[in-house]
């Protein structure tokens, strides 16, 4: 008996399966073409991710440059002798939105090996909550190494449109050493006080004369007083347990240490609830209580 030819039986095979059978095969072969046909491409895509991987892997280990980073970073942060600018700049801030921020607690302390001063602000805030959110915005602008560490706010009813709380600043500083103090106003003279006049005695022996009583003398000038301080209290500062304080006057605002000059007055004596002052002119004390702790 001879083979059949795989010919015919391939004809015979279809006859007996129909027209399904053709359909079934036909979907076969392109779904097999579909199948084999997308899978170079989705081997290339699958080789890309694992290089991605790869990469931020090795990023991601890779040593961190910290040390030049810290270092530009320290570079772009002012020095310690903007510390009067920048309290000054708070405060003035505050009060073009009407807010209260003033006596303040500010301490000191050093990071970074001794490179980096942190100065540490309390605030007492009291004020509505738009202007609040302004200010600090305008902070945050202004003084980009200044860090805000805490906001607590307080009112006493829900109708009271008053907030009253607590600010914590962080001003992040460059170490530098204290610059050297300049010599203070020159002192200025006590002022003198007019010489009587005496009228040259007549000597006229028959000189028209008088006989009402003599008027009686002028009395005497009052002795002369310093004026009001001119300085209101904006904070003290705690700084190697060295109580100094904020005085503003205008628009300026000055740190003094007992042993300071500022314009006509001497600094005698710091203390963390006043500061004693002598107008130099007249060496007339005075003091400026703030309350406080001792």
């Amino acid at each position: 008996m001879s083979p059949v030819p795989l010919r015919l039986r391939l004809r015979y095979l279809v006859r007996r399966a129909g027209w399904p059978a053709l359909v079934g095969a036909a979907l076969l072969a392109g779904a097999a073409t579909v199948e084999f046909g997308a899978l170079p491409e989705a081997h290339d895509k699958l080789a890309g991710v694992r290089a991605a991987t790869v990469k931020a892997r090795a990023q991601r280990n890779a040593p961190a440059h910290g040390t030049a980073d810290a270092a530009s970073l320290l570079a772009a942060l002012p020095g310690r002798e903007a510390l009067e600018a920048s309290i000054a700049a708070i405060h003035q801030a505050a009060a073009a939105q009407g807010l209260a921020a003033s006596g303040g607690e500010y301490r000191s302390r050093k990071e970074a090996g001794g490179e980096l001063l942190r100065y540490e602000m309390t605030l007492p805030l009291k004020g509505a909550y738009a202007p609040l959110r302004a200010w600090l915005a305008e902070l945050r602008t202004q003084q980009p190494a200044l860090a805000i560490d805490e906001l607590s706010l307080h009112r006493g009813t829900a109708e009271q449109g008053q907030l009253e709380g607590r600010l914590r600043l962080a001003l992040y500083l460059r170490a530098r050493p204290a610059a050297a103090k300049t010599p203070g106003d020159a002192v200025s003279p006590a002022p003198t006080l007019p010489a009587p006049q005496f009228a040259a005695a007549s000597g006229e022996l028959f000189a028209a004369r008088s006989w009402q009583p003599p008027p009686p003398p002028p009395p005497a000038p009052s002795a002369p007083k310093a004026p009001p301080l001119p300085f209101k209290y904006a904070g003290k500062l705690v700084e190697d347990k060295l109580v100094r304080v904020f005085l503003t006057q205008g628009a300026t605002t000055t740190l003094v240490a007992q042993g300071d000059q500022i314009g006509n007055y001497d600094i005698e004596r710091v203390t963390t609830t006043s500061v004693a002052l002598v107008y130099r002119p007249l060496r007339e004390k005075q003091t400026l209580n703030f309350g406080g702790y001792d």
